[in-house]
């Protein structure tokens, strides 16, 4: 395999140590770093969705974004523990 295809040693050392933290965690801890990790990713979309709509100046494109962001905000809303963001 070419180098910068595939993935890296770090990526796969990552992924090993998440596989044994996963089996030696029980399962409502498991269940709670599945819940965070979807937590994660849906701030990180709405950064970026923010960054996109500091940029953007068409009305269409703004549009859309907006309607990407309050989504995400719905989603990050129902998985927080308190309702809350």
């Amino acid at each position: 395999m070419a180098r910068g295809w595939g993935r890296s040693e770090e990526d796969l050392g990552a992924e090993n140590e998440q596989a044994r933290e996963d089996r030696a965690s029980p399962g409502g801890e498991r269940e709670e770093a599945v819940l965070e990790s979807k937590r994660r990713g849906l701030k990180l979309s709405l950064s970026r969705i923010e960054d996109l709509l500091g940029k953007t100046t068409n009305p269409g494109r703004r549009e859309a974004l907006e309607a990407a962001r309050a989504e995400l905000l719905e989603r990050l809303a129902q998985l927080s523990p308190h309702g809350g963001a």
